[in-house]
């Protein structure tokens, strides 16, 4: 407002006008300003501030401060191309590593006596479980084998049986074995070949035959008649697959033990050597002794084997198969035979009677010899 001598000059009603509409355009701009307010958050920038702006709702949840050490932690490695996954799986692995080495050792357990030696004995059970295991799959495939290689063979090219002492008496009553070294090699001779003996048995037992043979040789050698020598030796050239030789030490044992305990041995020694007559002859002589069930059910094994081998597969089935049943509680003899049967059942194209044996042998022993791998193969 300017003054003047006359006092106060009075406003026109033009200018009143105006003045009213500019204040009211005030009041609306202002009244506008306080709703968008109340609609948008407040955004306050300080001046050199360049933080985000302050204001707006308060967050539902807030954040924990973050508890990441970048001292102890590394930054996620690899290559920046790889994807988030592959690289965070390299940190986890990274991370692992370092705890481990942080971890304290592991602290041995302190075991009682006992306990050390039920696991001792438990853990030699188990090898000596394998050893036959793998024994028993070394023999079927050595029978296998010479099954197939072998072929149909006429009777007039089989050689002559050997001449033999029949085997008319019970078998000989074996005292014990050292009175009888003292007595066939002398007082410290024979202390030393009782103590090679031992060795080589051992040896034999650990499937080192070569070993076995060397400590034996000594001692077959040597003039005597003590039959379990010739018996040992035998079969360390019966695993040694010298099957002409083992013969002619198991003859030796046959005739001084007058036993037929190595008759199935001795058979499938001939068997390689395709000497059938000599098979049917020792067959003959352990079905007469009849000295236990599982020895003559081992005969049988070889001798439906010798037949399968001059391609008879019909008698070598009809004779594995005779007065066969299941038993209830199966020993190893009745798996032994039942794995050459349904063998038998399979060359001759027999699948379902095959399969079915094979099955009823993994129901009792799923790790007997290959069965289970022949019943998958029939399926």
């Amino acid at each position: 407002m300017s003054t003047s001598k006359h006092g106060p000059r009075k406003q026109s009603s033009t200018s009143k006008r105006s003045n009213d509409k500019n204040h009211r355009a005030d009041r609306g701009s202002s009244s506008k300003a306080k709703k968008n307010s109340k609609s948008r958050p407040k955004q306050d920038y300080r001046e050199g501030d360049d933080r985000k702006p302050a204001g707006g709702a308060p967050r539902k949840y807030k954040k924990n401060p973050s508890t990441r050490n970048d001292d102890t932690l590394d930054p996620i490695p690899g290559n920046k191309e790889w994807g988030g996954l592959a690289r965070k799986g390299v940190l986890r692995v990274h991370h692992d590593d370092l705890k481990a080495l942080d971890s304290p050792p592991e602290v041995k357990e302190e075991l009682e006596p006992d306990e050390l030696e039920r696991r001792e004995e438990r853990k030699r059970r188990r090898e000596e479980r394998d050893r036959r295991e793998e024994e028993l799959r070394s023999e079927a495939r050595a029978a296998i084998d010479r099954a197939h290689k072998s072929g149909p063979k006429k009777k007039d090219q089989t050689p002559r049986a050997l001449k033999r002492k029949p085997i008319t008496r019970g078998p000989m009553q074996l005292s014990e074995i050292q009175p009888r070294f003292k007595k066939s090699f002398g007082q410290e001779q024979g202390k030393k070949n009782l103590k090679a003996f031992f060795d080589s048995m051992r040896a034999f037992e650990e499937e080192r035959f070569t070993d076995a043979g060397r400590k034996l040789r000594p001692l077959i050698k040597a003039d005597h008649k003590i039959p379990e020598i010739y018996e040992l030796y035998g079969l360390i050239l019966y695993r040694k697959e010298e099957y002409a030789d083992a013969a002619d030490w198991l003859e030796k044992f046959r005739h001084f033990a007058s036993s037929t305990e190595q008759h199935p041995v001795l058979m499938d020694c001939y068997r390689a050597e395709k000497r059938w007559n000599d098979i049917n002859y020792l067959w003959d002589e352990l079905r007469e002794v009849s000295p236990s069930g599982s020895l003559v059910g081992e005969g049988r094994i070889v001798m439906a084997g010798a037949h399968a081998d001059r391609g008879d597969l019909k008698e070598a089935v009809n004779l594995l198969s005779k007065g066969w049943k299941s038993p209830k509680r199966p020993k190893e003899h009745h798996l032994r035979r039942a794995y050459a049967l349904a063998d038998l059942y399979d060359r001759a194209g027999n699948i379902a009677r095959a399969r079915e044996m094979f099955q009823w042998i993994v129901s009792f022993d799923p790790t007997f010899v290959d069965a289970r791998d022949r019943l998958k193969n029939l399926n």
